[in-house]
């Protein structure tokens, strides 16, 4: 089914490696330090641990079947990416925002975004055309039955579409950052109920996309990210 310009419905976010049991983790084959921080990370994701929560490095050792050095690079990592904190006293704990956190990121990744847009307007293939149209249809899907683990995962594969066809390695760089603090809000302190208001600004978005129009997909990409910053504000009182 093709989505069209009508009124549609919306939310989910990304795709990433599931939480499985220590087992599992020790299995898996790959860099030691990436197999903890895939483990951690998708914890937080899922909402098997949530935000204050100790990370304990001798829990993650056995849960891991890896040693204390990769445990030590990927908190290391997990805390570059804005997900942990360290804390005196008290070691690393999964990252809890502030109202000023919260400004800051969308500040930065509205300058980061539109810029991305500008770039990838003039340089997207029609095979990102045609994903970002997919990924809008389970928007649209999602409307009969809102999750908002899944609208995670989908709104994050849909700007990252436009990150990608941006062409620069610094924007991917920290829009991954900024797009992995933005997961952690929507997850734990968005309490939407539905993704209809998103969806309209995601068509708008797609179709400025698609027609190569960047003023049109400029303008829907500042509410959108307006809205969802407004969203966690109202959810959390902040």
């Amino acid at each position: 089914m093709r989505v069209n310009s009508k009124r549609k419905k919306f939310f989910d976010i990304g795709h990433g490696p599931k939480i499985g049991n220590g087992r599992d983790q020790r299995m898996k084959q790959g860099n030691p330090a990436d197999i903890v921080y895939d483990y951690i990370k998708n914890q937080i994701v899922t909402k098997a641990i949530y935000p204050g929560t100790r990370i304990v490095e001798e829990d993650l050792v056995r849960e891991t079947g890896v040693s204390r050095t990769p445990v030590r690079s990927a908190l290391m990592r997990l805390a570059y990416d804005g997900l942990i904190q360290q804390q005196p006293n008290r070691g690393a704990v999964v990252a809890k925002p502030s109202a000023t956190d919260l400004r800051q990121v969308y500040e930065a990744r509205a300058v980061l975004e539109v810029g991305a847009f500008r770039a990838a307007v003039h340089r997207r293939s029609d095979e990102s055309v045609l994903q970002m149209e997919q990924n809008l249809q389970k928007q649209q899907d999602l409307t009969n039955l809102f999750n908002m683990t899944e609208y995670v995962q989908l709104n994050r594969e849909f700007h990252w579409i436009i990150t990608m066809e941006a062409q620069n390695a610094y924007y991917e760089k920290y829009l991954n950052e900024l797009q992995n603090k933005v997961a952690t809000y929507l997850l734990f302190w968005d309490s939407s109920t539905t993704n209809s208001l998103s969806l309209d600004l995601h068509l708008r978005i797609f179709e400025a996309f698609r027609d190569r129009d960047e003023q049109k997909g400029v303008l829907a990409l500042m509410e959108d990210l307006q809205l969802a910053e407004e969203c966690v504000r109202e959810s959390q009182q902040l």
